[in-house]
């Protein structure tokens, strides 16, 4: 485990050299998310991007890097498109998230309060465990978040692992279950050989049931068991 006190030295390194520091959380049942520390003090805000399993760690610090750029000479700007990522819009977090998402900034800077904004992706890019950061936080409005929170009630590992596809992570309902290991599953919408390998992505299985409950049966599976159904009356039959 890091020593706190070396993380903050770490954190003041990147931030001497780069401007700002960017923390990645990943695991625990919820959606990845990462945010700057230090940003603030060239542009007044900190960043956030929460979910967005569309994009890969170093795309975020790629939209961390050229939104930092584009606020010093657009402090009020809320949109930007940048080339091969698409469209984004800068939205005000609510203070209930960032104390619960960006706890470093206050742990570095002592601090009590401070602007943050969301990177929001524009429709072709959103995904479902993208939450909306501007409204207090409630895990009835988003679930796919509410282990933030809630205790693990399942019997299954809470970070428990989850390859998938976009199109699941889009809305497309899930329609092949398998378990591998004891905290390891594939759930696909539509067949699974068929799906790219650019198209999976790694998620939690918290996320996964946030976004749909009727997954729920696949922690009762064995390992080497699946599950399938009809796209169209969703009713779950053991595979094989």
């Amino acid at each position: 485990m890091i020593n706190r006190e070396q993380f903050l030295k770490t954190i003041k390194s990147n931030i001497n050299r780069n401007q700002y520091h960017v923390t990645l959380i990943a695991g625990d049942g919820i959606p990845r998310f990462a945010y700057t520390i230090g940003l603030k003090d060239q542009v007044n805000v900190e960043l956030i991007f929460a979910g967005g399993e569309y994009f890969s760690a170093n795309e975020i610090n790629e939209l961390f890097h050229r939104i930092g750029s584009f606020l010093e000479t657009n402090p009020n700007g809320v949109e930007i498109d940048i080339p091969l990522l698409g469209s984004f819009s800068l939205v005000k977090v609510h203070p209930s998230w960032s104390k619960l998402l960006m706890l470093g900034v206050y742990d570095y800077f002592q601090v009590s309060e401070f602007n943050a904004l969301q990177i929001l992706p524009d429709a072709e890019h959103h995904t479902l465990d993208v939450p909306d950061l501007s409204k207090e936080f409630d895990t009835k409005a988003e679930p796919v978040w509410k282990w933030l929170i809630d205790e693990w009630n399942y019997s299954v590992p809470r970070d428990s692992k989850v390859v998938t596809n976009l199109a699941a992570l889009k809305g497309e309902k899930i329609t092949e279950i398998m378990r591998w290991e004891k905290s390891e599953w594939e759930m696909f919408a539509g067949p699974g050989p068929d799906v790219p390998k650019e198209q999976m992505r790694i998620v939690s299985l918290g996320t996964l049931l946030g976004i749909d409950q009727t997954l729920v049966p696949s922690m009762n599976l064995k390992i080497g068991k699946g599950l399938w159904r009809d796209h169209v009356d969703l009713i779950w039959n053991d595979w094989g």
